[in-house]
């Protein structure tokens, strides 16, 4: 078929587009090492050259082992972002160790490090490069598109489906919908029986989408007895109830299972957005630090009591920890037990109804940050007397441990603190969880910063 001969050579373009990108990397490496650096010895870059040579080797082998090659339109742009880095990280390590053993004494390390910078840029950039070019012939010339037939009913085949119609540069085409229940006609995609499907020539299509929801993922065995007689590439769309943040199939010996509400970040993520906290905290301890002094003697002459505030609440995994405040109200104020806050609260201290206006008495959590407690992005904490009770009025109110409490969240820079509905929170909260990000950190940290500390919910 015509778009699986231009899909290989895609395939072609992509291979050629790295090894001239490891290539070109590989020798910037080199000549910022050598001749920015220092003067290169004679013959060093003839050898070098050869080098890379072998590291663009190794570069195929593994980008063709991370199925980067493949059809990347069933892929996030991050998902596909991160295969590249991994590929090129896998490359660099298995470049160092075969130099290891055949040339010691030629194993630049500087070079190495500054390559391991340079070439997962270029690799970036050439993917992003032919992304958007491949994106563009979609849109406007409506080329490379996958002829899809989508089989079932359920929640998530929908959402799948309405994201592919508002996204044609994904490059996927649907040809028709079996099985649909009252979902026929819905985005233009015509009513199909799978009995008048050609599953072989020209008409057939080229991927099968299926999607069944809990009551009848019975008739799934019935689909796939069909088309696992065919070449058609076929994919499964789980609809699982209560997954709210999502689920991903993991392998124990062979076996599949399915890990659901899981969270998704892994180590190198992890350990990521814990620098960007000790960098961040430290930062905040030091810009504040005037505030800090000028905070601590006006509440210690406005009201009788301790400067700063502890009180305990839960964080990721049910971890609980001291979270930190300036004092805002008065120390007899839950005398009578625990409390939500409230607008107009009378145990706020005159003082301390303008630190909360203004969110400052939260200043002192860049401690919490920088002792690990909680970051400068996640969902707010909460006590656990009021956890014991949010916990059986919303089911899904515990998964928003799943993830390190912050100052700030996604919740907060949408309006939803204070006394707002909490239903909203922890929707806003397990969006962030479900789609989590450096960037869609910083873009927090900004809104936090752009729309200023004072909101009408913060009292």
């Amino acid at each position: 078929m015509v778009s699986r001969r231009l899909s290989r050579t895609i395939g072609a373009v992509l291979r050629v587009t790295d090894i001239a990108a490891a290539i070109a990397g590989w020798e910037l490496s080199f000549f910022i090492r050598f001749y920015v650096m220092e003067d290169a010895q004679p013959g060093l870059f003839r050898a070098f050259l050869f080098y890379s040579f072998i590291l663009a080797a190794l570069l195929v082998w593994f980008s063709t082992h991370n199925h980067l090659y493949e059809s990347s339109r069933y892929l996030a742009w991050h998902t596909e972002f991160l295969l590249v880095m991994k590929s090129q990280l896998q490359a660099v390590a298995a470049f160092v160790i075969l130099l290891y053993f055949i040339q010691p004494h030629r194993l630049s390390r500087i070079t190495i490090g500054i390559y391991v910078g340079i070439g997962i840029v270029i690799a970036l950039i050439s993917r992003g490069m032919i992304r958007g070019i491949l994106k563009r012939a979609r849109l406007h010339g409506r080329r490379n598109l996958r002829r899809v037939l989508v089989v079932g009913r359920g929640k998530a085949l929908n959402d799948y489906v309405e994201l592919v119609s508002k996204n044609p540069g994904i490059g996927l085409s649907f040809i028709g919908w079996a099985a649909c229940g009252e979902n026929g006609g819905i985005h233009g995609i015509p009513p199909a029986n799978i009995e008048d499907i050609p599953l072989e020539g020209p008409d057939m299509p080229e991927a099968v989408i299926i999607g069944y929801d809990s009551k009848n993922h019975g008739d799934l065995d019935e689909i796939l007895a069909v088309f696992n007689k065919t070449h058609i590439q076929t994919l499964i769309i789980p609809d699982i109830e209560n997954a709210f943040i999502g689920y991903t199939i993991e392998d124990f010996h062979g076996l599949p299972m399915i890990s659901v509400n899981a969270s998704r970040i892994i180590p190198v993520q992890a350990f990521l957005k814990r620098i960007i906290d000790i960098v961040g905290s430290l930062i905040g301890l030091v810009i504040t630090s005037p505030l800090f002094l000028i905070i601590s003697i006006l509440v210690k002459v406005t009201s009788k009591g301790p400067v700063f505030f502890g009180q305990e609440r839960m964080t990721q995994d049910g971890d609980t920890f001291i979270m930190w405040k300036f004092r805002s109200m008065r120390t007899d104020a839950e005398d009578t037990g625990a409390r939500w806050a409230a607008k107009n609260d009378d145990r706020r201290t005159p003082l301390g109804t303008f630190l909360r206006g203004s969110s400052l008495d939260e200043f002192p959590q860049f401690w919490n940050v920088l002792r690990g407690e909680m970051s400068l992005v996640g969902p707010r904490p909460e006590r656990p007397v009021f956890i014991e009770e949010f916990k059986h009025q919303i089911p899904s109110y515990m998964l928003r441990h799943r993830m390190k409490s912050g100052i700030t969240g996604w919740a907060q820079v949408n309006g939803w603190r204070g006394d707002t509905s909490l239903e909203k929170r922890i929707e806003f909260d397990l969006y962030y969880i479900r789609n989590w990000s450096l960037f869609l950190d910083f873009k927090i940290l900004i809104l936090t910063i752009i729309k200023g500390f004072v909101h009408e919910n913060a009292y």
